[in-house]
């Protein structure tokens, strides 16, 4: 399959299995081109796609990511593999290098671009080996005919030119639109110097959204989220370039200090969205504006955590005189 474009919705919270598939076939007959698993400490990704693969017959499903550290690529390559084909060939296998090892290896640029070569390679049909993952000698047997696209999770510059030059697509986070249109623009210098054209290389973005319940709830959750991701240093340090930097060092102290209300209300409406459908198309069609190709709906839940997610989905999905 080509990688999605227009809009996709991401589903992280660790919902009832019953409600998951009811917001993912509400997604699909809203017109949402792709739905998303990241793996954090809910539900594993993999066996999460392949139940929604039998509950839905349209959309791209895509992880969203999964770290490397959790798996050898061998053990991806199969599981993206069985994926891909249970699915008809809707597959998307988003890989991120999350938190490194401790010592003085190989750095995440080069353990991913690694785990990335390795699996391209076992998907085409190749015996392949890795002394850095301990790999000897591995032959996929589930053929595919085409396989399902490779995209690398990316904050900053280096891993966006690294999927540039060797990946199908790149999924950047806590992003503005001028963050997004400088990756782009990467994107467009760096993939010829990988013999790889430009516009083959999907830019997705995630976009935090909490629409539905009343203003200072939907503030409060995604103050509360905001401030979790500016506590983690690789994302202080894309807020940082991106400008925000005071206003992201005020929001972890506040997380830390359990205080997620003095969470500054400017870096969330810079980097998320509440409010109403309108805000909603008006802040995707500034992404798409910028350069994404897919713009993915992340729900904050607040309140009862089914309904404001299905909510917040039915209040973004696509517009059908936009998106077709």
């Amino acid at each position: 399959m080509s990688s999605p474009r227009g809009t996709g919705l991401v589903l992280r919270d660790a919902l009832a299995w019953g409600d998951v598939r009811e917001i993912a076939g509400t997604a699909e007959d809203t017109g949402y081109a792709a739905l998303f698993v990241p793996e954090i400490a809910g539900r594993e990704a993999f066996s999460t796609l392949t139940g929604l693969a039998a509950a839905t017959e349209r959309v791209a499903l895509g992880t969203g990511v999964v770290p490397i550290d959790a798996r050898r690529p061998d053990i991806t390559a199969m599981a993206a593999a069985t994926l891909h084909d249970a699915s008809g060939g809707r597959h998307v296998l988003g890989l991120g290098a999350g938190h490194p090892p401790p010592g003085t290896g190989p750095g995440p640029l080069e353990r991913l671009g690694e785990y990335l070569r390795v699996i391209r390679d076992a998907f085409g049909g190749e015996q392949v080996s890795s002394v850095m993952y301990g790999i000897d000698a591995f032959e996929l047997e589930l053929r595919l005919d085409q396989p399902p696209p490779l995209w690398l999770a990316a904050l900053g510059d280096r891993m966006v030119e690294l999927a540039a030059r060797t990946a199908d697509g790149v999924l950047l986070n806590w992003c503005t639109p001028d963050r997004v249109r400088a990756a782009a623009a990467s994107i467009r210098r760096t993939a010829p110097t990988g013999g790889r054209d430009p516009d083959a290389v999907t830019v997705a973005v995630y976009v935090r959204a909490c629409i539905g319940p009343p203003p200072p709830v939907a503030l409060r959750a995604l103050q509360e989220m905001t401030g979790r991701y500016a506590s983690v240093p690789n994302y202080l340090a894309q807020f940082e370039r991106m400008g925000l930097g005071a206003a992201a060092h005020r929001a972890a102290r506040a997380f830390a200090d359990g205080r997620p209300e003095d969470v500054p209300e400017a870096l969330v409406e810079a980097l998320c969205v509440r409010g109403s459908r309108e805000t909603w198309l008006a802040r995707a069609a500034a992404f798409h504006e910028a350069g994404a190709d897919l713009v993915l709906c992340y729900p904050v839940a607040a309140l009862e955590p089914f309904s404001t997610v299905l909510g917040t989905a039915i209040a973004c999905a696509p517009d059908p005189a936009v998106e077709r």
